[in-house]
């Protein structure tokens, strides 16, 4: 079902996606060494790793290179979101396609066309303060989502970067929310 090729990462679009279970390929990198302490982010909270092992070890991964390893989804880019869990107030991180212009990210809430929302999205309406990891730069930014015409032009972008996006959308059976990931004002 993936379309990866040798030596990369595969991830899901949201940590309760039931699709493509294929191991994540570590590339003989011990990521359970990587100290989870020594991360600085701007939130707090208790982090608490994905219950999906796949991404969960994607997220180590690209984290602990700096997004050299485990930083594509099908050949494409992603990036990783830190953000609050909406009921546990857990720190979650999650894995998600590489979405950018003049240093404004988008998200897509696809959950690879899913008739539901990922759980990620009811994080970020709940906290829009999340943390954007592209490559080895960390951005304290605020998630906003996007309708009519700003989210019509975003989906442009969206579907430039991941093709998949428009088949996602015709088998959802629901609008697919957007969310702009914005820098935090100084």
């Amino acid at each position: 079902m993936s379309n990866a090729m040798p030596g990369e990462a595969v991830t899901s679009f949201s940590v309760d996606q039931d699709v493509d279970e294929s191991p994540v390929n570590t590339q003989e990198k011990n990521v359970t060494d990587f100290d989870k302490e020594s991360f600085n982010m701007p939130l707090n909270g208790e982090y608490e790793p994905s219950p999906s092992e796949r991404v969960r070890r994607q997220v180590e991964l690209y984290e602990a290179t700096n997004g050299a390893e485990g930083g594509t989804q099908n050949g494409k880019p992603v990036i990783v979101l830190t953000s609050q869990g909406a009921k546990s107030g857990k720190i979650r991180k999650i894995p998600l396609m590489r979405i950018e212009h003049n240093g404004v990210y988008a998200v897509v809430a696809s959950h690879a066309g899913a008739p539901k929302n990922p759980f990620w999205y009811y994080n970020l309406v709940a906290n829009p303060l999340v943390e954007l990891q592209d490559g080895s730069v960390k951005h304290e930014m605020r998630a906003r989502e996007v309708f009519d015409q700003e989210k019509d032009e975003w989906w442009k972008r969206a579907d430039a970067a991941y093709s998949e996006f428009p088949n996602y959308r015709a088998h959802a059976g629901r609008e697919i929310p957007l969310f702009l990931i914005e820098p935090v004002p100084a």
